[in-house]
């Protein structure tokens, strides 16, 4: 009869993890998943999902909880990279009328890149209207940082006397009903020529603005 082994005390048994691991790198999935929403919308399948990211949908929903989990965190990036590109350096400006000018500039080639796809944003608050609550207050919170970055470029166009300092506010949503009727444009696929003509009369507004000042 063969002894019996001794057991080391010290050894650990070994970890048993749950499931296989993650196969995938989390960065270029959310990648992926931002220009399939941005492109596609919410309504779009779970298939044509799946063939997108090259997940299965249980991969997905173990991953990201949801096709809602992922769609969250795809705008979570979104958001960030639109902070970056648009707000950050409209809030960060020391000038006013010009730190306007240059932002719908930025705002031109943000939603007409990569096929025309508009703000991602206010794409998907047309599509779902009020029924998608995580959407629309989404959408609500990137007008509101939108329209207080261009108060703030504002007030400091009527601090340097470009402009009067009475009609601020009137003047902020003036520019985001300009903002919006752009984004609209762009993605019911409006021609170079059109386009060029909206964002002309965005910056002929500026420019009444300053020479009525003067006046």
């Amino acid at each position: 009869m063969q002894p019996l082994a001794k057991t080391d005390p010290t050894r650990r048994p070994p970890v048993r993890t749950a499931g296989r691991p993650r196969e995938f790198d989390t960065e270029a999935v959310l990648e992926a998943a931002l220009t399939f929403f941005w492109q596609k919308g919410i309504r779009a399948t779970t298939r044509q999902l799946e063939t997108v990211l090259g997940m299965s949908q249980s991969s997905i929903y173990n991953a990201f909880g949801s096709k809602q989990g992922l769609l969250d965190r795809a705008l979570d990036r979104y958001e960030s990279q639109a902070d970056r590109a648009l707000i950050a350096p409209l809030l960060n400006r020391d000038d006013g009328l010009a730190a306007i000018e240059t932002f719908f500039l930025a705002l031109r080639d943000w939603i007409v890149r990569q096929d025309r796809r508009g703000c991602m944003l206010i794409n998907l608050m047309a599509e779902t209207g009020a029924t998608d609550a995580m959407i629309a207050r989404r959408a609500e919170r990137y007008r509101d940082r939108v329209r207080a970055a261009l108060i703030g470029a504002l007030q400091r166009a009527a601090a340097a006397g470009e402009i009067a300092g009475d009609r601020v506010q009137e003047r902020a949503d003036i520019l985001i009903c300009l903002l919006l009727g752009f984004n609209v444009a762009t993605r019911g696929g409006a021609s170079e020529a059109e386009l060029q003509r909206l964002l002309d009369s965005v910056l002929s507004q500026c420019q009444r603005w300053r020479q009525r000042h003067i006046d």
